[in-house]
C-alpha cells in the first residue's frame, strides 16, 4: 500500500479550494482599476421654499406668499399709497323735499264739483307746463244762496240797463247838460255792468291752472269730484331741482360743513341755510344740488347724506376693507412687496367716511392690498 506524501495531501486539498473561485473569475482583467464610487445625493431644498411651490402660506416672518392663480381666484387688487389732505365726513339723515321756486301746488279755494277741461284731467307723472289748464271747479251753492244770487245778478242787470238809457239820454243833451253829469253816469253804467259780470262768474266754474312747469307728483282729481276747501287736488315738481333737508344735533355743525354727495351720485350738494330753530329735537339743514342731478328722486324719500365736516387731515386714505386685525389685533394693512410676496404693516386708522378710512405711519409710493385683504389674512 503506497503512502502518500504529506506535503502532496495538502496540496491537493488546497487546489480543490480555491479551483471554484478560479473559475468564476477566470475572464476578468484583474489590472484594470475599480469603478469609482457613486456620487453623494444632493442637499435637499430648503422645506420652506419646497412647500411654498405646493400651496399659498404664511412664512416664518410674517409675510405671505401667493401665487398669481390664487390671487386672481381671490381678487386680490391693490392700488398706490399716495399721502395727502383729506376733509373727514358724517352721514346725516335726510329726506327730499320741493324747491319752492321750482314747484307748486294746486288746491280747491272753495267747496264743490270737479270738472275736466277740453283735455281731460292730467295723470300723475305727466308734464304740465305753466299755466296750463288743469281742471274746473264749480262752487257748491245750496238752494237759498243760489236763488239770492240770480236775484242779485238779475237786478244788476236791470240797474245797469237804466243807466244805459240814462246815459245815451245825457249824452243826447250835451249842449244843455254839464260835461261831469255825463262821465258820472257812464261811470255808474260801467260799474254796473262790471259788478253783474263778476257776480254771474262767481256763480260759474273757476279755472285751475298749473303754477309751474314740471311734472305732476300728485293727481287727487276725478271728473265730478266734490272736494272741501283747501283740498289738495294737483302738485307740481320739476325732477331736477329737488332738494334735501337733512337733520343736525349739534346747531355748531352748520358752521362747520362743506360739500355733501348722495351715494351713487356723482353731483356735488351745497348747504343752502340751516333753520335757527329745532323741530322734533334736532336741526333741519337744507341742501341743493349744483348741477343736475344724476339720481333719481322722488318727494318724502328717505336718503343718506355724506356731508364734509372739520377740518382737512394727512394721511393716506384707504378702503375700510383694506384695514384688518393681527393677532395680537392691531390694524395692519397688507404691502405687496413683490410678485407673490405680500407684508402685513402696522398702521393707525381714523374714520373719514362712510367707505374709507385714513391711515396714517404709512410710507407714501407703495403699493397696498385694497381688494381681498380679509381672504388675505387668513391665510396660515
Amino acid at each position: 500500500m503506497t503512502r502518500l506524501n504529506p506535503r502532496h495531501t495538502l496540496l491537493a486539498l488546497a487546489l480543490c479550494l480555491t479551483a471554484p473561485w478560479a473559475h468564476a473569475h477566470g475572464d476578468e482583467v484583474h489590472d484594470s482599476p475599480s469603478p469609482a464610487p457613486a456620487a453623494a445625493p444632493s442637499a435637499p431644498r430648503n422645506p420652506a421654499a419646497a412647500s411654498l411651490a405646493l400651496r399659498p402660506q404664511r412664512l416664518p416672518d410674517g409675510r405671505v406668499w401667493l401665487d398669481k392663480a390664487s390671487q386672481r381666484q381671490l381678487g386680490i387688487r391693490t392700488q398706490l399709497s399716495m399721502l395727502g389732505e383729506h376733509r373727514p365726513s358724517v352721514e346725516l339723515n335726510g329726506h327730499v323735499v320741493m324747491d319752492p321756486n321750482a314747484g307748486g301746488r294746486v288746491q280747491a279755494s272753495l267747496s264743490g264739483a270737479l270738472e275736466a277741461g277740453p283735455d281731460g284731467l292730467p295723470s300723475a307723472g305727466q308734464r304740465v307746463r305753466q299755466g296750463q289748464l288743469l281742471a274746473y271747479l264749480r262752487p257748491s251753492l245750496s238752494a237759498g244762496e243760489r236763488a239770492s244770487q240770480q236775484a242779485e245778478l238779475a237786478e244788476l242787470h236791470i240797474k245797469a240797463a237804466q243807466a244805459a238809457r240814462q246815459l245815451a239820454r245825457l249824452e243826447s243833451l250835451r249842449e244843455t247838460v254839464a260835461a261831469r253829469d255825463i262821465d258820472a253816469q257812464r261811470a255808474e253804467a260801467a260799474s254796473l255792468r262790471q259788478r253783474a259780470a263778476a257776480l254771474a262768474a262767481a256763480g260759474g266754474r273757476l279755472a285751475l291752472r298749473a303754477p309751474a312747469s314740471g311734472v305732476l307728483s300728485q293727481a287727487n282729481a276725478l271728473n265730478g269730484q266734490q272736494v272741501e276747501a283747501g283740498a289738495l287736488l294737483f302738485e307740481v315738481v320739476d325732477p331736477q331741482k329737488l332738494r334735501v333737508e337733512a337733520l343736525a344735533h349739534d346747531p355748531a355743525m352748520a358752521q362747520q360743513l362743506g360739500r355733501a354727495s348722495l351715494p351713487g351720485s356723482a353731483t356735488p350738494w351745497q348747504l343752502v341755510g340751516s333753520a335757527t330753530a329745532f323741530r322734533d329735537g334736532a336741526l333741519p339743514l337744507l341742501f341743493a344740488p349744483q348741477g343736475r342731478q344724476d339720481v333719481p328722486l322722488a318727494l318724502g324719500q328717505s336718503v343718506k347724506l355724506r356731508v364734509a365736516y372739520g377740518a382737512p387731515v394727512s394721511g393716506v386714505a384707504l378702503p375700510a376693507a383694506s384695514v384688518q386685525r393681527n393677532s395680537a389685533n392691531q390694524p395692519v394693512v397688507w404691502l405687496h412687496d413683490s410678485a407673490e410676496l405680500f407684508r402685513p404693516w402696522p398702521v393707525q386708522i381714523a374714520p373719514l367716511n362712510g367707505q374709507d378710512v385714513l391711515v396714517r405711519d404709512l410710507p407714501a409710493g407703495r403699493r397696498v392690498v385694497s381688494a381681498g385683504a380679509a381672504l388675505l389674512n387668513q391665510i396660515r
